[in-house]
């Protein structure tokens, strides 16, 4: 490498670490968007971006005053990091998951009523209510 390539290596660098906290800013949202439909596990992106880093960048956009992008980042860090996996499980479900889930319940309902005398009534009724439930939730989104 020559010294003009270094010279210019070097200032690529400085270039690129601004640009990749805009990036980074910018792609908060979108995570938190993925997150939620399910297309990215929390496990993904707690090894991608450490707590202590958004912490950091909370922090140094406190003292920037870029509040919209404060918001953001304690968006993410209150949904991803300090809530429980079980919590957010149970306020969103994945689309794919919920077909799963429909196409279940449906086919133990049809396998119940086959039995003979119209198969277990409570276990029928409640595996109903169930599939309304999961419909629901379907068609909330």
């Amino acid at each position: 490498m020559t010294p003009e390539e270094f010279h210019h290596f070097d200032n690529f660098h400085t270039i690129s670490e601004s640009y990749m906290k805009d990036l980074r800013l910018k792609s908060l949202s979108w995570i938190l968007d993925c997150y939620d439909d399910g297309t990215i596990r929390r496990r993904t992106i707690v090894n991608l971006i450490p707590e202590i880093q958004l912490i950091e960048l909370l922090a140094e956009m406190e003292e920037l005053e870029k509040y919209e992008e404060c918001s953001k980042i304690k968006k993410i860090l209150d949904t991803i990091y300090y809530r429980s996996e079980a919590e957010h499980k149970k306020l969103i479900m994945s689309k794919k998951r919920q077909k799963e889930i429909i196409e279940l319940l449906e086919n133990t309902i049809i396998t119940e009523h086959k039995k003979k005398s119209g198969g277990n009534k409570e276990l029928i009724e409640k595996l109903t209510k169930k599939l309304e439930e999961v419909k629901k939730k379907k068609l909330d989104k």
